[in-house]
């Protein structure tokens, strides 16, 4: 017995020393970053990495926020990651339910066919996209970025709600069909609050997919005032120069919400993890 309780000890010990190196790894860049983004450029180039700013310019945040515009962005950014998010919960939780739960002729084919836009690749689609966008007159507007991520998006949530759903039991179902619920307020009032973990994993993965895209934004943006932040950020490279100290207070700032985010749906992700692996 000691044997083995000193091997599980040891076991432990490698994990965690894994874990905090992992960490560390982390953790280096945002500490660069929150450091970089307080000097000037003459104290970035010359000074050490991780050596204090001689002088703390708070400046760089508000050249940042007002000239570089990243005030609009941040905004933008919201707005398109927001209305996504809703719609693919919405769109990809009512999907999965009806191919999971309410079994009809060829349902697994539509569930392939809904998958396979998973292994289509983004560069595959901008082309297409971008004429489907420009003949409906769309270019010009916000819903030129938010439809094509709901569409991208959509065929993930299906397989992790798909895949969630089917470790749930029936019985619920019947019984709120005993009560006199339909099929619309059984979903929404029975199944969806069972989902919230699910949910918030694939609202997590969704935002955080739409926060980061620069390609598709880069492509589909044709106004200056509907820049996100991943666009916005290009700004602040010039033809000669690039001011440093805005850049990475833009970066941070562009960081915060997704730091925010996580840890308050971080519970509800590890309750879908684990129900996961307890439903299989």
């Amino acid at each position: 017995m000691s044997k083995k309780r000193s091997a599980t000890k040891l076991t432990s010990y490698i994990v965690y020393c894994i874990m905090l190196v992992i960490a560390i790894i982390q953790l280096v860049p945002l500490v660069w970053l929150v450091l970089i983004s307080f000097k000037n450029n003459s104290e970035i180039q010359v000074g050490s990495i991780f050596s204090l700013p001689k002088e703390w310019l708070f400046s760089n945040y508000s050249s940042a926020w007002v000239q570089g515009q990243v005030g609009d962005n941040f905004v933008n950014s919201i707005i398109v990651g927001t209305v996504t998010v809703f719609f693919v919960l919405l769109l990809s939780s009512m999907m999965a339910y009806g191919l999971t739960r309410l079994r009809f002729k060829f349902s697994n084919v539509l569930m392939l066919i809904l998958l396979a836009g998973v292994m289509v690749p983004i560069h595959a689609t901008l082309v297409p996209l971008f004429l489907l966008l420009k003949n409906l007159g769309l270019l010009k507007t916000q819903l030129a970025i938010i439809l094509p991520y709901i569409t991208t998006s959509i065929p993930i949530g299906i397989f992790i709600l798909s895949s969630f759903l089917r470790g749930l039991p029936k019985e619920l179902e019947e019984a709120a069909f005993i009560d006199g619920y339909g099929i619309i307020r059984s979903f929404f009032q029975v199944i969806v609050p069972l989902l919230r973990p699910a949910l918030a994993s694939v609202g997590i993965f969704t935002f955080l997919h739409v926060w980061n895209e620069l390609l598709m934004a880069a492509t589909f943006i044709q106004k200056s005032s509907l820049r996100t932040l991943p666009l916005g950020l290009m700004n602040f490279s010039g033809e000669y120069s690039v001011e440093w100290g805005p850049l990475c207070a833009a970066m941070l700032i562009s960081t915060i919400p997704l730091i925010l985010i996580y840890i308050y749906f971080s519970e509800q992700m590890e309750k879908s993890f684990t129900a996961g692996s307890i439903l299989k």
